[in-house]
């Protein structure tokens, strides 16, 4: 028998159904799925962009470090004459997987150039943003040009002795159809001997300047025939164009190249000092420094620069040579009738050694053709402050 409790009911469970929360939470899964992958492919196309911002700029940065040390490095002397001051010109480079730069030149006064070189770089396809990036860098590069105490036509660390019917010349001589030469300039002496040296001349006529000789203690200095203010003996024959192991060399002529150049490459080549009918015109701005290993004779030719010779010079024959010689040993003369345009100087290996100077030889002074010499031979260097800008 059941018994019921009075004024109590059964007690009956219900279960209520709730359709459709399974697929909210599924579709609120899949939206935060989505979510967290659109993030990340944001952040991953952030992070790659980035990545190739920075690999274009690095790029460009390079290509124009690139310009400014490979215009250094190319510098073929042309500008150290023949440009006027505030003149500007371009070149450019491709470097392979890198990108592209100018160099832009602007001479700022006789000594210095201001350098600004353009590198730009590209990363990117048809179906990738394309990036490209722009930098510049600037550089001030000054001349280094050789500072000579060439005071005089000859100098000679020792005795000389002039015979025969040599011509030396203190004058300032203005070589013939030059431009650029200072008319104004003075004379300098015909020869410069350390005091108490024995200078030889056996007619006074032979021999003029301001004063004939000038008796100076520093010409008694080896360093005055090492030492070049920035430049020395050893940095010279370092940037020397052409060397000459053989004591006897085939007569300078300056050469072409087949475009018309001037053929710098040519060991025979040692520029263009005239300005007479059939003249090279192409080589009157080259101005190699030519070094000898060893003694040196000189039989003929023409040519300009500087010429160094480890050892005795002797002129021979009809050269024609403008700007500065120097010579470790003595300056002599053999048969012909060369003309120097310029300076010699002549360091004696031994004090007691003689300096001959014979024969028909002409030792002319000239101030701008030094000049020329100096200045068309010398090679650029880097101010030790760079300041440099970046275009985006």
């Amino acid at each position: 028998m059941i018994r019921h409790r009075r004024g109590r009911s059964p007690q009956v469970r219900t279960t209520h159904n709730r359709p459709g929360f399974a697929m909210f939470m599924a579709l609120g899964a899949l939206v935060i799925i989505a979510v967290l992958i659109a993030a990340s492919s944001f952040v991953t196309l952030q992070e790659s962009r980035l990545g190739q911002n920075s690999l274009v700029n690095s790029r460009a940065f390079t290509a124009a470090e690139y310009g400014l040390n490979k215009i250094q490095q190319d510098w073929d002397k042309t500008p150290n004459l023949n440009m006027a001051n505030g003149a500007s010109f371009d070149t450019n480079y491709t470097i392979a997987g890198q990108g592209t730069c100018k160099v832009r030149y602007t001479r700022l006064n006789d000594a210095t150039f201001w350098i600004v070189s353009e590198g730009r770089a590209a990363a990117g396809n048809s179906t990738a943003a394309s990036r490209t990036s722009v930098k510049r860098v600037g550089a001030i590069l000054r001349l280094r040009i050789p500072t000579i105490r060439a005071n005089g036509a000859v100098t000679v660390n020792g005795d000389i002795n002039v015979q025969g019917s040599p011509q030396v010349n203190g004058g300032n001589t203005l070589p013939a159809g030059w431009a650029g030469c200072d008319a104004t300039k003075p004379g300098l002496a015909g020869i410069v001997a350390p005091p108490g040296s024995s200078v030889s001349i056996q007619n006074a006529s032979q021999v003029t300047g301001i004063p004939q000789v000038l008796r100076d203690a520093l010409v008694a200095d080896s360093n005055t025939y090492v030492r070049y203010g920035d430049e020395t003996w050893n940095t010279l024959v370092a940037m020397a164009n052409i060397t000459l192991t053989n004591g006897n060399p085939p007569d300078a002529l300056p050469t072409l190249n087949p475009d018309g150049t001037c053929n710098k490459t040519d060991q025979t080549n040692w520029g263009e000092p005239f300005r007479s009918a059939g003249y090279v015109a192409a080589c009157i701005n080259y101005f190699p420094i030519i070094y000898s290993t060893q003694s040196l004779a000189l039989n003929g030719g023409r040519g300009q620069g500087i010429l160094l010779v480890d050892g005795d010079v002797r002129l021979n024959g009809n050269l024609d040579w403008f700007g500065l010689i120097i010579a470790r040993d003595d300056i002599t003369k053999g048969n012909g009738n060369a003309t120097i345009t310029g300076a010699i100087m002549a360091r004696n290996a031994q004090i007691s050694d003689n300096s001959a100077v014979l024969g028909n030889i002409t030792i002319n002074y000239s101030q701008c053709s030094l000049e020329h010499a100096l200045r068309g031979s010398a090679q650029v260097t880097q101010a030790k402050e760079r300041a440099w800008t970046e275009i985006y």
